[in-house]
């Protein structure tokens, strides 16, 4: 158990697997196993050692949440709310299952039986920041988008990022996602390459840089999630990839005086929300001329400049694009439509936008 509290994931899962060995029934050695194999990835074997540990022991809580939390992270959310609920038909009030049982009800849309979870998490002392986050997501459509989006919470969108680095890409082509490419080919359409200078706002993996390979001198790159940084930094096609704010990295630039001809957003504008700040930022960093090449969720279903969907990502509407260009000396060459990727089969519309600062 030390080896696994400290991280030590390998060595953990050796001594589970020799100590199941010795006890192949003891409910406690199969849940411990399960638990460390899940945070290894194998989850087949591991909601196999969970199952197997519930049924040995039905009335343990801990077997039935982190089964529950194993089937939910395979996107098994039927299985998960079955086993969430064994686990609170023991005890009502334990609050990691309502936490995870939130969730699952917010991954099949059950969005007021999720706020009902949250809302109970809250009042038994078991909410945080992110919690309140997506009870506001939850609830933003039900109050008819008449509320002001909150900002996500600090570390959300990081620790996010830094799950997926290791198989991003892999993730990324199950979704049908072509953000990078679709925008880097729009500003190649109306801009005027090759840029000397780019600013790779939320780079990721690379992909975004690997799409300007030929038409940018230097591409420089940042990200929140230190998993992503070090991919992008492996990739090789950043001059400069470093760890940070998006908002943060354009003062920074903007203080040493360091000006760019191309900024790319690719699908980051979706985890931020209110773009003021980010348009006043990248208006100062670009050079007379410079394009802003920017996706987004769109969002075209009411007056509301933009949106938190119960997704936990936000949706812009092109009147608050062009509003925000307007205001910030832009004007926009091009506001494509087309596919953002595909979320759990339902395909995601996007806008695609070139913007030019002007002269």
């Amino acid at each position: 158990m030390k080896a696994f509290e400290s991280g030590q994931l390998s060595q953990a899962e050796s001594c589970f697997a020799k100590a199941l060995e010795l006890a192949p029934e003891r409910p406690s050695v199969l849940m411990n196993l399960g638990v460390v194999r899940a945070a290894l990835g194998q989850t087949d074997q591991a909601i196999g050692l969970l199952r197997r540990a519930a049924e040995l022991e039905p009335e343990a809580i801990e077997n039935w949440v982190h089964l529950g939390a194993t089937y939910a992270e395979t996107g098994q959310f039927r299985f998960a709310l079955e086993a969430l609920d064994r686990a609170l038909a023991l005890q009502p009030q334990t609050l990691i299952a309502l936490r995870h049982k939130a969730s699952v009800l917010r991954e099949l849309g059950q969005h007021n039986e999720s706020a009902k979870c949250l809302k109970m998490l809250h009042q038994q002392g078991g909410g945080d920041e992110f919690t309140s986050f997506m009870l506001a997501a939850v609830q933003h459509s039900e109050s008819g988008w008449t509320q002001e989006p909150p900002a996500p919470p600090a570390g959300y969108v990081a620790n996010l990022f830094d799950r997926y680095a290791e198989d991003f890409s892999a993730h990324l082509s199950k979704l049908d996602y072509r953000a990078p490419e679709i925008l880097v080919k729009a500003a190649l359409e109306c801009l005027s390459p090759p840029w000397p200078r780019v600013l790779d706002l939320g780079c990721g993996t690379g992909l975004a840089g690997q799409s300007l390979q030929g038409h940018a001198m230097r591409v420089d790159g940042v990200d929140l999630s230190l998993g992503m940084v070090k991919r992008a930094q492996e990739s090789g096609h950043y001059q400069r990839v470093w760890q940070g704010d998006i908002h943060d990295a354009m003062e920074q630039a903007h203080r040493t005086e360091d000006r760019y001809n191309l900024i790319v957003s690719a699908d980051v504008f979706i985890y931020v929300g209110a773009l003021q700040r980010a348009f006043q930022l990248a208006t100062s960093v670009l050079r007379a001329g410079g394009g802003l090449a920017l996706s987004l969720e769109e969002w075209a279903e009411g007056p509301e400049g933009y949106v938190l969907r119960p997704s936990l990502r936000y949706a812009h509407s092109l009147a608050y694009i062009q509003r925000l260009a307007s205001d910030h000396g832009f004007q926009i060459l091009r506001a494509d439509r087309d596919l953002l990727r595909h979320d759990h089969g339902t395909a995601i519309g996007g806008l695609f936008c070139i913007l030019q600062k002007n002269s």
